[in-house]
Parts: structure tokens; sequence; C-alpha cells
């Protein structure tokens, strides 16, 4: 198990964020696993703040994108990957919970941390949500290359998403 983990990097990365992150103007939060890369006037500001814990919530650059009226893009992917799905999960009164686990460069040595998060979807609502949501505020869908995208507003989404996620939640409580 040890030799395993001296292997899994501190930080992941996927190739459009990655071409982001390696941008020269671009700014990086330090998150060792939920890292958020920026770029634009207002970067360092959006990625300051991150909390271990949490990685997602209210303090971290997803709320700050809140607080900023900023927008989603979805280029080529499905609201299983908006991020800011879990953000919204994050502010509704009982959000599902799993550890996260990574490691940490720590003083030159590497060590393992645990913190709460909130859980994976797994398909199971943000497809719905997202779904619904368009409908809702008549986001359209426009083709760039190969990439179906859509424009979405952050905040009117988070305070849908909040409300409908807290529904389905307490629907899933009362039904166990």
């Amino acid at each position: 198990m040890i030799e395993r983990r001296a292997a899994v990097p501190t930080f992941r990365s996927r190739a459009v964020p990655e071409q982001l992150r390696s941008l020269p103007e671009s700014v990086r939060s330090s998150h060792p696993q939920a890292s958020v890369a920026a770029i634009g006037a207002q970067a360092a500001d959006i990625v300051r703040r991150q909390t271990l814990g949490f990685a997602v919530g209210p303090t971290s650059p997803f709320g700050r994108l809140n607080d900023l009226e900023g927008h989603i893009l979805l280029v080529g992917v499905g609201h299983d990957r908006n991020t800011f799905l879990h953000y919204a999960e994050t502010l509704t009164p009982n959000p599902r919970l799993k550890v996260r686990r990574f490691p940490r460069d720590l003083d030159g040595e590497r060590v393992w941390v645990e913190t709460l998060d909130v859980g994976n979807d797994n398909g199971r609502y943000f497809p719905a949500i997202g779904r619904e949501f368009e409908e809702q505020a008549g986001i359209e869908e426009a083709m760039v290359g190969d990439a179906p995208c859509r424009l979405i507003p952050v905040q009117p989404q988070v305070s849908f998403a909040v409300r409908r996620l807290t529904e389905l939640l307490d629907a899933d409580q009362q039904n166990q």
C-alpha cells in the first residue's frame, strides 16, 4: 500500500485544465487534489482561498466565482462534470459526504490528509438538475467544432440546484 501511495501525484490535471494551468499568466489555487487554475484580472483573488476540507465549498474558487456572478462554460461535457453542482450541494442542509484522501508535501515530507467533502454524484442527480435548469433558463447549446457547448450563469444555476438538491436529498432520507 505504501509503495502505491508514493506514486500518486500531489496535483492531478487533465487536458483542458492542464492547458489553462500551463499558460504563463495562469494562477493556481493551492489545494493538492481539487486545485483550480484561473486567468484574467481577478485570477489571484479567485484562487486565493481554498480550504482542504469542502474544497469546492463557499471558501473555494467556486464560491468566489459565484460571488462575482461568473459563468460556467461546458465544452463537450454534461452536468455530470459540472463542479458547480458540487458547490451547490455544499450549500444544502444535508449534503452527501465523503472522506477525501490525498497526499500533501509538508516541510519536504509527503503526508496523507483525510478531510470531509461533498460526496460523488455518480450521475444520480446532476445530469437531470442541469437539464431542468437549462430548460427553465432557456440555455441553448452551440457547437464549437465537434463539441456541444453551453454557457451557464453561475448564480441562477446554483440557486436552482440548491433548491432541487435539497428536495431530492430530503426525499431520499424519507425513503430510507
